[in-house]
């Protein structure tokens, strides 16, 4: 039909509605009075026989649509049922304007962040836990962008110790995976147009494509980066807790001091044609100087990127597979017991410090 899944009639007719939000928005962000009777047919909420367009369902008071929901959650812990409890709180937002819903997804974060944003004059104060810009992109690309015909899901916001997790369904419209793409060249696709425009003229967004640059902007200070991941039913945005984050310059500093400590390393084994073995080297087993020479190894190269948890599990893996056998991140979500999307980060890490490198696309060997 070419025609998007919003400018398609729904079987509500224009006396089922309202828009007092959307005419109250439009008028505080662009100075204009929204006209009803014309604005509503022109801008593709409303058919011109009065029958109202699913764009006109989700940015309409009442939010007919059931799966335009947003459902938020703050886990304890770095991973969902990581700690007995599991949540501190949770919120769902349903049966409203995505106006309402993104509004109520942007309270959820700055209630559950330590350092939340806060305004300073007329300028918003960025010290935060989460940049507000990189916020508000991720949730509008996720409100407007997701596909609306995937009944069953929702968009989801999960806050974690360290990161914020939004991800929402449907995957890139051309069926490319974003993580396989150059971030900052992503070409502009919209899956809803009239909610697109709408959004735009809102001014929650832009309309040059620059979103994802932007967002990468927000921590340009940081070592810790932004993740896109896509496949073919979800988008998943990861945002790092810049309050936990190391920046740039410290993360230069502890690269700088691991390659010292390792040349250190090198020129001490050479210094010496024959070591002596230490009591404890007569001690040991040959299979335990084997993992304890492992272990110094591993400790040497991963410096402090990886919490106690996290190297023990390294370890056990490395002793599994060596340097000859190859894994992947299924592999390590397995062996650590977290999502897939968590397993990248450890990877990424890995592969930073010359734990791990990368021999071909999704397959890796320990840097040995």
């Amino acid at each position: 039909m070419n025609k998007t899944y919003d400018s398609l009639p729904s079987s509500y007719n224009l006396s089922d509605v309202s828009f007092t939000l959307l005419a109250a928005t439009f008028k505080k962000e662009t100075g204009d009075d929204f006209d009803l009777t014309k604005d509503l047919v022109s801008m593709g909420f409303v058919t011109e026989d009065g029958i109202v367009t699913n764009a006109g369902l989700l940015l309409c008071d009442q939010g007919y649509l059931k799966q335009s929901k947003v459902v938020c959650t703050r886990w304890k812990g770095i991973e969902k049922g990581s700690v007995e409890g599991d949540a501190l709180d949770d919120e769902e937002f349903t049966g409203v304007s995505l106006i309402t819903l993104l509004a109520n997804a942007e309270a959820f974060i700055r209630t559950n962040s330590k350092n939340p944003w806060s305004i300073r004059g007329m300028r918003r104060e960025e010290k935060s836990d989460y940049p507000f810009k990189a916020v508000r992109e991720v949730l509008v690309n996720a409100l407007i962008h997701r596909d609306y015909q995937s009944i069953g899901a929702e968009v989801h916001v999960d806050m974690y110790d360290d990161r914020i997790e939004i991800s929402s369904p449907g995957g890139m419209i051309n069926g490319s995976r974003i993580q396989d793409m150059d971030l900052r060249r992503v070409p502009s696709m919209r899956r809803n147009e009239i909610i697109s425009d709408a959004f735009g003229r809102l001014h929650y967004m832009e309309r040059r494509g620059s979103g994802i640059r932007r967002i990468l902007n927000s921590y340009v200070d940081y070592a810790e980066q932004p993740e896109f991941y896509s496949d073919e039913y979800f988008f998943i945005v990861t945002l790092p807790n810049r309050s936990e984050a190391r920046s740039a310059q410290l993360e230069l500093e502890l690269e700088i001091g691991n390659a010292k400590l390792q040349q250190s390393s090198d020129k001490l084994q050479q210094s010496s044609d024959k070591p002596q073995l230490s009591l404890r080297d007569m001690q040991l087993s040959l299979g335990e100087k084997e993992k304890e020479e492992l272990r110094k190894w591993l400790k040497c190269r991963a410096g402090r990127n990886f919490n106690k948890r996290n190297l023990e599990k390294l370890q056990e893996l490395l002793e599994k597979y060596g340097s000859e056998y190859y894994f992947n991140r299924t592999t390590i979500a397995n062996a650590f017991g977290i999502s897939e999307n968590a397993a990248s980060r450890i990877i990424r890490k890995s592969v930073d410090c010359e734990i791990m490198r990368k021999e071909k696309n999704g397959e890796y060997y320990f840097n040995m």
